[in-house]
């Protein structure tokens, strides 16, 4: 991939599609190589056109474990923290609730690579998540809200699992 290359989403509704879209994307290994570099740098330009929110590898048809997070400060949602545009790398996370219940809120969700449906899906409120930066430091902490449910969202998409795996009817 040559430097800031145009990259495409693609969407489960094409059949070519659901073999990256479905299955667990790549471990990233560290000093990054020129090309998941390279990758970032594309990326970022797809989610700034965008408008933020998140964007994981796999969406424009790379299986690595990366994914990149951008809550402008002009967000639809009047209650979402503004984030600058920052990779997680190799992520995880575990839910977190009060004295170990599940801690899940249904909220609205749509997905860049579902273009067919969008609903209610239910998400940890509260999640303890660990990752790598760009240099390959560990970082693990908790997060809540929105924040945490756009998390959730992008480390699905790097095991496989999309929107319509959790979508409850309304």
């Amino acid at each position: 991939m040559s430097e800031r290359e145009e990259l495409k989403i693609i969407q489960i509704e094409d059949e070519a599609a659901k073999v990256v879209l479905r299955r667990r994307a790549e471990e990233v290994s560290f000093p990054l190589s020129i090309t998941d570099q390279a990758t970032l740098l594309s990326m970022e330009a797809v989610l700034h056109k965008l408008g933020g929110v998140g964007l994981a590898a796999p969406q424009v048809q790379i299986s690595k474990r990366i994914a990149l997070i951008y809550i402008p400060t002009v967000d639809r949602r009047s209650n979402a923290k503004p984030y600058p545009m920052h990779a997680i790398i190799n992520p995880e996370y575990v839910g977190l609730g009060e004295d170990g219940a599940e801690d899940r809120v249904k909220d609205m969700e749509g997905c860049y690579s579902v273009k067919s449906i969008c609903g209610l899906v239910p998400r940890y409120n509260r999640i303890r998540l660990t990752y790598q930066d760009k240099e390959g430091r560990m970082v693990e902490k908790e997060e809540e809200g929105f924040y945490a449910r756009v998390l959730q969202h992008e480390i699905d998409h790097l095991n496989g699992t999309l929107i319509i795996d959790r979508l409850e009817p309304c």
